[in-house]
């Protein structure tokens, strides 16, 4: 296991554990992580990488964006008419003084993919990247707030960047950022972000960033995190879906009664009353945790030659849980059923202790797999998982 599957904030920061910065600033308080390593992140991302995504793979608006002094460049100055980037203009642009965004690199960046489930593993939120390539001296934003939590990864030159006061507290996604109603309180602190920082910013905290005499490159790890509110509004969605009480219409003319109608009052709190003994979190979070499963999405590009060659494992076959693909294991019924993404496969009971060594996510020789079962019993079991994607057979030792 690496050090960013270990504790990916911890790694993101340059720190030995998370748990102080977890229990002194997550949510709270903005967090510089400070280091001398200026090649911390230089795995994650480059300009070579960004640059062969702009002319190889064929990129549309808006999975880049481009900004000038804290406004949108018109799509027309960059887009091809099928609303392809061309790269060409882009390269023109950004040496004009615009700010390139890219949008969603972690669905077409291994690294960035991999950073993301890292941390979306560790929170129990959905993660998104936003990638900034800023030129010297520009400013891409202006100061403003963000409705969910970033990190930012400083991954070439460095960004001055400035906190303000002035920002709401835990704003909700419903709560648009509008610079013609939120100003800008007084700078509280200012300071440079260099290659191999980071940065945390809570949402609601107004904030702003500015090149150096250096171009820029750094990553914002966007974190939408799952509020009491929205288990609020999941569990009472459950419970008015499952009892048609809370469906019945309110009494007729209510709205008409020039104020707040008692009865209303009353039999509102009533109801209200009855909601923890009625809502069903057994079966809210468990679904809310399934729907967060399926955003962990694995990129492999072996899917294929695995099958394929699902019936040559042998007792000297090198096995490994697939990396990124979640599991669990559940009796039914005198059998085992082992669950992954949505999808169940019934095993015999004797299985159980196989699927439990698995499932650590260890390497393992086949052949040496303490399970109680011969080799037969086992590779049948083994070939199961393989073809359904989950097992992988690998040269790594």
């Amino acid at each position: 296991m690496t050090a960013l599957e270990r504790d990916a904030l911890a790694w993101i920061l340059g720190i030995p554990d998370s748990s102080d910065f977890v229990e002194e600033y997550l949510g709270t308080n903005w967090y510089h992580g400070k280091s001398e390593n200026t090649e911390r992140f230089a795995d994650l991302l480059s300009i070579a990488n960004l640059d062969e995504l702009l002319g190889r793979f064929g990129v549309r608006h808006p999975s880049i964006k481009l900004v000038r002094s804290g406004s949108a460049v018109p799509t027309a100055e960059y887009l091809w008419r099928d609303r392809m980037v061309d790269p060409a203009r882009v390269a023109q642009l950004f040496s004009e003084g615009a700010t390139v965004v890219f949008g969603g690199l972690h669905d077409r960046h291994e690294p960035a993919r991999r950073l993301c489930n890292a941390v979306s593993l560790q929170v129990s939120a959905r993660t998104q990247t936003n990638i900034y390539l800023t030129p010297p001296g520009s400013q891409g934003f202006r100061p403003h707030w963000d409705t969910h939590d970033v990190y930012v990864l400083q991954i070439e030159g460095s960004k001055r960047w400035r906190m303000y006061g002035g920002g709401p507290e835990l704003p909700l996604k419903d709560h648009k950022f509008d610079p013609a109603r939120h100003q800008a309180g007084d700078v509280e602190s200012e300071f440079t972000l260099e290659t191999g920082e980071a940065l945390y910013v809570p949402r609601g905290w107004m904030h702003a960033a500015s090149t150096t005499d250096s171009t820029s490159v750094h990553i914002t790890l966007g974190v939408m995190s799952y509020t009491w509110a929205d288990l609020l509004a999941d569990s009472l969605s459950e419970l008015v879906d499952r009892n048609p009480s809370w469906r019945e219409n309110l009494p007729l003319g209510f709205a008409l009664d020039g104020g707040l109608d008692k009865g209303l009052e009353e039999e509102l709190s009533r109801r209200i009353l009855t909601l923890s003994q009625e809502m069903d979190l057994h079966s809210v979070v468990p679904a809310r945790a399934e729907t967060f499963v399926e955003h962990l999405r694995p990129r492999a590009i072996d899917y294929l030659k695995q099958v394929v060659h699902a019936d040559e494992v042998s007792e000297e076959s090198r096995v490994c849980w697939r990396p990124g693909v979640p599991g669990s294991i559940a009796l039914r019924d005198g059998r085992v059923a082992l669950i992954s993404r949505g999808r169940e496969v019934d095993f015999p009971s004797e299985a159980k202790t196989t699927l439990e060594c698995l499932l650590r996510g260890e390497i393992v020789r086949a052949g040496e797999i303490i399970d109680g079962l011969d080799w037969l019993s086992r590779r049948v079991i083994l070939k199961a998982l393989i073809r359904e994607g989950w097992l992988t057979v690998t040269e790594e030792s």
